[in-house]
């Protein structure tokens, strides 16, 4: 197995009086998917959010390009090699292409190469026909869609997912797995929250359930054996 692009130790954190995440340790592999299952107010969303930098542990130890580092001094790397998406798309008013072409306004690629990757990323997700239609207006699974793509166009090494295909019908589910496939085989990292652990089959690589603050491995369906 490759070595893996971040290592999570240790990980604590309460609120108030109570004990949320107890020495959790988190392996993030390339091209590897982590389904993260637990009882609503588990954790799930909290750890999302520590490993992302959102959300700072009490306690938590970071191993990043063969450093070992606090939580503290690892954000900077934390920030800008992984993204955490909320289970509602926070979408920007304007266009689906506008939405996409945020994040780029923040990189080192002139107007023409931040065009170039907006048409490339649109063709990617099949997207291309709604660029010019207010992404607040479309359904709620062409919005994950577009908020799947914005993250994807700045390729990040990891993407966190926070029950992504709750409102989502068959066939959107369909269209985001297949998204969240080709991340995948491109070499990037995914965990997802889920309390349906079968809308993942064929993508998920390992099972972890948080329940009284740590996690345990589950099992999982023997449709994705083939990973």
């Amino acid at each position: 197995m490759s070595e893996p692009l971040f290592v999570f130790r240790g990980i604590e954190k309460s609120f108030a009086k109570n004990k949320i995440l107890r020495k959790v340790d988190l392996f993030l592999y390339p091209a590897k998917c982590i389904l993260l299952s637990g009882k609503n107010g588990s954790g799930k969303t909290t750890l999302l959010k520590i490993v992302a930098g959102l959300e700072k542990p009490a306690e938590a130890e970071i191993e990043y390009s063969g450093k070992s580092l606090s939580w503290k001094k690892a954000i900077r790397n934390i920030l800008k090699e992984i993204i955490y998406l909320h289970q509602q798309p926070l979408l920007f008013s304007g266009s689906v292409e506008s939405n996409v072409a945020y994040g780029l306004r923040f990189t080192s690629l002139n107007r023409k190469q931040r065009r170039e990757s907006v048409i490339k990323a649109l063709e990617w997700s099949g997207l291309t026909d709604l660029a010019n239609i207010q992404a607040n207006t479309l359904s709620g699974g062409v919005q994950q869609r577009v908020a799947f793509t914005r993250a994807w166009i700045l390729k990040p090494k990891v993407l966190l997912l926070d029950e992504p295909m709750s409102n989502m019908d068959h066939e959107s589910r369909e269209q985001a797995r297949l998204l969240l496939c080709r991340m995948k085989s491109a070499g990037m990292s995914i965990v997802i929250t889920s309390h349906v652990p079968q809308y993942f089959d064929g993508l998920t690589d390992v099972q972890f359930h948080l329940s009284n603050g740590q996690l345990a491995e589950s099992k999982f369906s023997a449709s994705n054996d083939s990973l």
